[in-house]
């Protein structure tokens, strides 16, 4: 008994390990005209360690998908596609930020409005994961 308590334990431990070495700054999220079924997420991303650390998916409260994606003009046409991994090399600072790199918000279960928070989780290769809280904030410009 007192071995399964402790390998379930090890286990929830594991599973809950917290990217403690990367640094969040700046989030937010631009509030999106009413309707809207897609939002962004923006902040600053910093590897404060001497190893590789590799965003690899995104979790949002509130939303029924979260994807990393990049926005690119390309001979005058705008896209946006898909963003698989994130790599962030030892002590390199990535900004997701409007026209770039940000992270997808799709299917909202409620609107969000100025002042609420975004409650976003960040999956790395390894296994551990960084809570982020993005506040809703007036929108300034385009995804």
């Amino acid at each position: 008994m007192i071995r399964s308590i402790a390998t379930a334990s090890l286990l929830m431990t594991a599973t809950m390990a917290m990217a403690q070495d990367i640094k969040a700054t700046n989030a937010y999220v631009p509030q999106s005209p009413p309707g809207s079924m897609a939002q962004a997420a923006y902040m600053k991303l910093e590897n404060t360690t001497n190893r590789l650390r590799s965003v690899i998916g995104v979790e949002a409260v509130g939303y029924g998908m979260a994807h990393l994606h990049m926005s690119e003009s390309k001979d005058g046409i705008a896209t946006m596609s898909m963003v698989h991994q994130l790599d962030l090399a030892p002590g390199q600072s990535v900004v997701l930020q409007p026209g770039s790199l940000h992270i997808m918000l799709m299917r909202p279960e409620t609107p969000a409005k100025v002042g609420d928070v975004v409650d976003l989780k960040l999956l790395f290769a390894d296994g551990e994961t960084l809570n982020v809280a993005a506040e809703v904030k007036t929108r300034q410009s385009g995804s």
